[in-house]
């Protein structure tokens, strides 16, 4: 991408932020709802990051939580691409996006912030989901077992995540 800077306040302007990379290569951005969203610059792998911290997983269902994230990373089926991790300093579920600057065009960015917004509200409900039915799996059964009573064909989220680009 020729004018990175350029792009970003642009888009930026479309969206209702100021997005402009500080020093670092950095800009952070506050969603309306408290979510931060941080968009880096790594110039030395000529890409561009989009990150965000999802939340934190009570050490005791890790094991149970940290497994259904990382079937979700299996070829990026319910990411979109993105990555989700851990940032163990942090003790948070993170997730990534890496967009190459190479092939990048201002529409390939608009479309890809867009789809990261969705992807990490997406990806925090479900990791609320993850957990609480990791902390009350007795709860998680009933809810399942309501639905189906209901004759609704709903069930915990597992195959819901992928959201059309």
């Amino acid at each position: 991408m020729e004018n990175l800077a350029m792009a970003l306040k642009e888009l930026g302007e479309k969206n209702g932020f100021n997005i402009a990379l500080d020093d670092n290569g950095a800009c952070t951005l506050e969603l309306a709802d408290g979510r931060a969203l941080c968009i880096q610059e790594r110039a030395n792998m000529n890409e561009l990051d989009f990150v965000a911290i999802l939340g934190e997983v009570p050490e005791a269902v890790r094991a149970e939580v940290f497994a259904d994230l990382l079937a979700a990373n299996f070829y990026w089926q319910e990411t979109l691409g993105a990555t989700l991790s851990w940032n163990a300093d942090l003790e948070q579920v993170v997730l990534i996006y890496p967009l190459p600057l190479a092939d990048a065009t201002s529409g390939s960015l608009e479309s890809i912030f867009t789809r990261f917004l969705e992807l990490q509200a997406a990806w925090k409900d479900r990791l609320d989901e993850l957990v609480a039915g990791a902390q009350n799996p007795d709860d998680e059964e009933t809810d399942v077992a309501e639905a189906a009573d209901e004759g609704s064909d709903a069930k915990a989220n597992d195959d819901n995540m992928i959201i059309n680009p």
